[in-house]
């Protein structure tokens, strides 16, 4: 007697996609990055998946529990992000939001609560909790005001804060990037091409992302006992030529740098001074390479794997609702990939 199915099964996906189910099982739970998955292959089985009208299993069983509706997902951001752009940095991770909130049947609302004082757009009001109205929220954003996040935990709210943070005093649910592990296997390649003496250019506000990308790189030159810099942690405008002449004379072959807004300056001061990339200086840009809009192209860049990140946010926040006692994982740091094409060579001779 043929086993009933209330639905199609990741076996179907597969045949439709043309992939094997292990593939439509990695993609499905966010984790297509993890197992090397091309971006073109994931997003043949979403599609799939989606004609398909795939319920996931949690799904199913939240709606065997008496529940009609889909779920409402909330996506809350810290600082204004909309409208944007294919080039923008937050499209990526909002396609993965979209593109896996469809796999999961649920819906999204956009909650964009006017910014406070200090220009951080605020979860709470007083007493009242903004994304009350959602099942559970997804939370973006560079300045993520720390206060919400722990009141959000102890209020019991199911939230996914998609990137690294750390709140004291309580564990939130995040997922992130690996950028400690990344940063390291970039000091790694460049000391196999015979660099030996390092500048690091990083931001002023030192989050976790950032402290995660310096401990990686500290970390790596200290492995091969190679002598670790003082790093300069400045906002683009307050970065002098004079930071750039300093680490020319010290003999530093290959610099690393945090941000886009840093890399248009040190760009700046390198032309002024008549140097070349890769030529005289390897520089790698420890963020995405946002369409060469430092002046230079391609940069040599650390990749953040932001599409898979908002959907495998996605999948945690619903299995936050759906199952919130269940044994998975809450802390989660997917692996970035980079690329040293473009900007780096190795050191000149002399």
């Amino acid at each position: 007697m043929a086993r009933s199915r209330s639905g199609p099964s990741q076996a179907d996906i597969a045949r439709e996609a043309g992939v094997s189910q292990s593939t439509v099982s990695m993609v499905l739970t966010g984790s297509g990055d993890l197992g090397r998955i091309s971006a073109e292959t994931q997003r043949r089985v979403l599609r799939a998946a989606r004609q398909l009208k795939y319920a996931p299993a949690g799904q199913q069983r939240a709606a065997t529990g008496g529940r009609q509706a889909p779920l409402l997902l909330g996506v809350h951001t810290f600082e204004p992000i909309f409208p944007t752009s294919a080039r923008d940095y937050y499209f990526e991770f909002l396609q993965g939001i979209e593109e896996q909130a469809g796999i999961e049947g649920c819906n999204l609302v956009l909650f964009t609560a006017a910014p406070s004082e200090d220009g951080v757009r605020r979860i709470y009001r007083g007493s009242v909790n903004g994304l009350r109205q959602a099942n559970g929220s997804l939370l973006l954003g560079h300045h993520a005001h720390r206060d919400d996040l722990a009141r959000l935990a102890r209020d019991g709210h199911p939230f996914v804060y998609i990137g690294h943070r750390e709140v004291p005093g309580t564990e939130i649910c995040y997922v992130g990037g690996d950028y400690r592990t990344a940063t390291g296997h970039i000091v790694d390649e460049l000391v196999a091409m015979g660099h030996r003496e390092f500048a690091y250019l990083g931001e002023r506000e030192r989050d976790e992302p950032q402290v995660d990308r310096w401990e990686g790189f500290s970390a790596a030159l200290a492995r091969f006992g190679l002598p670790v810099p003082v790093p300069a942690f400045e906002r683009p405008e307050d970065l002098t030529a004079q930071w750039l002449d300093e680490t020319v004379r010290l003999g530093a072959t290959a610099v690393l740098v945090e941000s886009v807004g840093l890399l248009r300056v040190l760009t700046a001061m390198i032309r002024l001074r008549g140097l070349r990339v890769p030529g005289d200086l390897s520089v790698v840009l420890l963020v995405d390479d946002p369409g060469s809009e430092a002046g230079h192209g391609p940069w040599a860049a650390l990749r953040i794997p932001r599409n898979a990140m908002g959907r495998r946010a996605v999948r945690l926040l619903t299995a936050l609702v759906t199952d919130p006692g269940g044994d998975y994982e809450r802390q989660i740091l997917l692996p970035c990939s980079h690329s040293l094409e473009g900007t780096v060579a190795p050191p000149p001779q002399g």
